[in-house]
């Protein structure tokens, strides 16, 4: 299938910052709230503001990769719709999206658990939620069975209930798996509509799960349009548009359909960048208050509905405006982003127990020889030696940094690509 590069490159950059955040999660707070934050002492800094606050934005990046996935599993079937054999590849897409993802979530859940089987996490995610999980080196038969309830909790779309688990970031293939199937049944519902009616529709209904508060579903059919308009702009020949003037209207449809210059575009690029900075919060900081005007009554007051749904607009803004300017593009299509978005999904899996396994103990041990006191907890020792605070939380960043980026490129070789070598085997099998 041919691939869109530069969604490549940009589902790279996010992984690295989710990455790159979950480092510090936990311990440190400040970059992941905005400037005006009480008290007035403990931020004010600049990283919490636009444009630095990107690399703190977590959240954001989630609802990032699920336009990208939209856009991504959904422009080579739209490329295919004329095809004969289209119903076909559609059918092998539903059946490998499945095992394409949960067949590396059970090989990163059950190393999670093995390891924490042999008590080799020095700390958890989720520790609230975790009250049922098994205790170390005890019922080895528990560990197993709990592990499956995870993996079948996450695999039930229909009836999702997130309990917590070791690897914190697995809550999103739930999501990941649910939007993938919202775009293949649109893409065969709608398979029959001109490309024209498909392109007024889309919005329509990508608009609705927005208004109600569905910000993943919103990104995923966003992401499908997005990708239809691209198929329609560089239409030559179209069996559904039976006249000159349809095809030339078609042609101008998406400049009509959201700005009329290029100075439109890059407005949308830098308001999709700033919503993306929001930070978590828990209310609209000074600088997005004004956002509240604008908000449907299904969102107020609930913040843990309305952060996601902005940051899902600006990811959608940002797509958007990236896949109109080729020039944005070009960062994208380097080779180091390039190899960044190879290895996205391994990095994505396997960053938080590289973390558990050793963050903290590597970074108390720089603390202790450039202090010569013990850690304790990080507000003890940001107060008691700030130089050494920060370099033993900067050497720890990068050193772990490095340990992930390998074992992500390894993990890609030797698990993720045999996976999807197996899953096509799976598909052919059940195709034969």
């Amino acid at each position: 299938m041919e691939r869109t590069t530069w969604l490549d490159g940009l589902r790279g950059i996010a992984a690295a910052i989710v990455a790159f955040d979950h480092f510090f999660m936990s311990e440190v707070w400040h970059p992941f709230v905005s400037f005006w934050t009480d008290p007035p002492e403990g931020n004010r800094h600049l990283v919490q503001l636009p444009p630095i606050r990107i690399l703190f934005s977590a959240h954001g990046m989630v609802t990032l990769f699920m336009v990208i996935s939209g856009y991504a599993i959904s422009i080579g079937l739209l490329k295919e719709q004329n095809n004969p054999q289209f119903v076909a590849r559609v059918s092998s897409a539903i059946v490998r999206r499945g095992f394409r993802i949960y067949l590396p979530v059970l090989v990163t859940a059950s190393l999670a658990q093995l390891l924490f089987f042999f008590n080799l996490y020095s700390w958890k995610f989720d520790e609230g939620l975790l009250a049922d999980l098994p205790q170390p080196w005890t019922a080895p038969w528990a560990h197993v069975k709990w592990l499956l309830n995870f993996m079948a909790d996450s695999i039930n779309v229909i009836a999702f209930e997130y309990r917590g688990c070791l690897n914190g970031q697995l809550w999103t293939m739930p999501l990941e798996f649910r939007g993938s199937n919202v775009v293949y049944l649109l893409i065969i519902g709608l398979s029959a509509w001109r490309t024209r009616s498909r392109l007024y529709i889309l919005p329509v209904i990508a608009v609705f799960y927005l208004w109600y508060g569905n910000w993943d579903i919103f990104g995923f059919i966003w992401g499908l349009w997005l990708a239809q308009r691209a198929i329609a702009a560089s239409l030559t020949s179209s069996e559904d548009l039976s006249t000159e003037f349809e095809m030339a209207e078609l042609r101008l449809m998406p400049r009509k359909c959201t700005t009329l210059s290029r100075i439109g575009i890059a407005l949308t690029f830098i308001m999709g960048y700033y919503l993306l900075c929001l930070g978590n919060d828990g209310s609209l900081p000074p600088g997005y208050r004004f956002l509240s005007t604008f908000q449907p009554a299904r969102w107020k007051d609930k913040w843990e509905i309305y952060h996601w749904c902005w940051k899902s607009i600006g990811s959608a803004m940002l797509v958007y405006a990236i896949g109109e300017f080729p020039c944005l593009q070009r960062p994208l299509n380097t080779r180091p982003v390039q190899y960044l978005g190879k290895i996205s999904f391994a990095l994505y899996l396997l960053h938080e127990t590289i973390y558990q396994l050793w963050r903290d103990p590597l970074r108390n041990f720089v603390y202790l020889l450039l202090s010569g006191n013990a850690y304790g907890s990080s507000g003890e020792a940001l107060g008691a030696d700030p130089f050494s605070f920060h370099v033993a939380w900067w050497v720890t960043g990068v050193l772990l940094g490095a340990v992930a980026v390998c074992v992500a490129h390894y993990y890609t070789i030797y698990v993720d690509n045999r996976c999807v070598a197996l899953v096509r085997r799976i598909d052919r099998w059940f195709s034969s």
